[in-house]
């Protein structure tokens, strides 16, 4: 499989900028992408008109894929790239519309997949490290599975001072040991400038931020741009 897991979009007026150069290479060759904007609250034909603009600029077709109306087969696009929103909401839609099988099968078959913030939480076992809230009651967690790891997006560059903000407040290594409780998955809390790249067997932390490496009873370690990341000889459980 090939994957390229951004923790962010960026801001709507430079949606994906800040990850030009990694796409650029990453997508080499390819000349049509399916954008899936299904995670959004908002307007999605506005969504993927700022993905399509950037897309554009990199000598790219971006074609929209609508979860309301998904097609027959992903054949005639060269990559899926899912971007963010409400994790919870996406899972939803992808599985209600048949998309998730559909990506998985795509994927799973050669097909390179890129995730923005949401849509890098779903290529995890499971979506229970989302920071976002479960406000459509969603029941099933389960998700792509591409790696065996779960995903934490926009993790704090200086996970410490979390608890500056207001006393006796929880920081978001608190959060991950409670999940660290009830499951097993390790877990990639992922900073916003940095992104995980997979190739074949091989995963690699890119971009300019590092990740986190949570596994149950183990300290905490970061992570720096160029070293690998284990995707073998990990536990995982889907839920």
């Amino acid at each position: 499989m090939r994957l390229l897991l951004l923790s962010t979009g960026g801001r709507p007026s430079r949606f994906l900028r800040h990850a030009r150069t990694e796409l650029m290479e990453f997508l080499a060759g390819r000349r049509r992408i399916g954008f899936v904007t299904a995670a959004s609250f908002n307007n999605e034909d506005t969504f993927f008109a700022r993905a399509k603009k950037f897309f554009r600029t990199i000598g790219i077709r971006a074609e929209h894929i609508r979860w309301q109306s998904p097609p027959k087969s992903l054949d005639r696009f060269d990559a899926i790239v899912v971007g963010g929103g409400n994790t919870y909401l996406l899972l939803q839609r992808l599985r209600s519309s048949g998309l998730l099988r559909m990506i998985r099968q795509a994927v799973r078959s050669g097909k390179p997949y890129v995730g923005a913030s949401a849509g890098s939480n779903v290529a995890g076992p499971t979506i229970l490290t989302t920071n976002d809230w479960n406000v459509h009651a969603v029941r099933q967690f389960g998700a792509f599975g591409f790696v065996p790891w779960n995903i934490n997006v926009h993790y704090p560059a200086f996970p410490r001072a979390e608890k500056g903000r207001a006393r006796f407040s929880e920081t978001r290594d608190q959060r991950i040991g409670e999940y660290h409780d009830v499951s097993q998955n390790p877990i990639v809390g992922v900073e916003e400038a940095a992104c995980i790249w997979v190739d074949g067997d091989q995963a690699m932390v890119r971009g300019t931020g590092r990740v986190r490496w949570f596994v149950p009873g183990m300290k905490p370690q970061w992570v720096r741009p160029g070293k690998p990341l284990p995707l073998w000889g990990v536990r995982t459980r889907s839920r």
